[in-house]
């Protein structure tokens, strides 16, 4: 089992998450995430908040509530606070968020929206991939946990809704995408095997269980 390390800082939930590589299906269906992220972002200069051990592929600059994961990417991060960005009015053109906002207390969470639209420059869009508390999803972490399968649960603030999500990025973006992923072979994700990786194609046709939730926003222009 692969290790992972956590904190509260202010409320919110920061760690040194597993190494998803260790999973090899769960690193092609985050590898999968990572394509659809991409092709709703305009080309320019993305900032990604807490990229964990491995930042976006579009991602130019990274921000980090765990110092170490700021430390160890190959790409410029720094350690902050997602709820007080330490960059300039409209300086990025994208924004990429990957499971992490059901680390934020449910209070804060508008705060880190706010603060994406603050930096993003008109016609930027934000990218937010959440997990979703489908039942499946429920029954299956359990059971997991239960036998041990699964490292201790961090998740102390519970995932957001399909809906929860679709309304933090309404607030400040209009909404201009979103998706449900999720599949039974999600079980089959916590394997270290190899082999679990050749169940991708058929993840991929089987995307019936609320897991995650990708909603994606643009931030309006105000001379349009």
């Amino acid at each position: 089992m692969s290790e992972a390390t956590w904190d509260v800082q202010d409320g919110a939930i920061v760690e040194r998450p597993r190494n998803v590589r260790n999973h090899p299906l769960l690193n092609r269906i985050y590898e999968r995430h990572d394509e659809l992220i991409a092709e709703q972002l305009p080309a320019g200069r993305t900032l990604e908040l807490a990229f964990g051990q491995h930042m976006h592929p579009r991602a130019d600059i990274g921000l980090e509530g765990w110092p170490s994961n700021a430390e160890t990417v190959r790409k410029p991060a720094l350690a902050g606070d997602a709820r007080a960005l330490p960059f300039a009015d409209d300086s990025f053109d994208a924004l990429i968020g990957r499971r992490f906002l059901h680390h934020v207390p449910p209070a804060d969470r508008r705060d880190i929206l706010r603060e994406a639209a603050r930096v993003l420059r008109p016609g930027g869009r934000v990218a937010l991939l959440e997990g979703t508390p489908g039942l499946y999803r429920k029954l299956t972490k359990g059971a997991a946990f239960r036998l041990g399968l699964l490292e201790e649960d961090t998740d102390i603030y519970g995932h957001l809704s399909a809906d929860a999500v679709t309304a933090l990025v309404s607030g400040p973006f209009d909404v201009v995408e979103k998706q449900t992923l999720g599949s039974p072979l999600m079980l089959a994700s916590i394997s270290e095997s190899d082999a679990s990786a050749r169940l991708l194609d058929l993840y991929e046709r089987t995307q019936f269980v609320k897991w995650w939730t990708l909603a994606v926003g643009e931030h309006p222009d105000p001379d349009a």
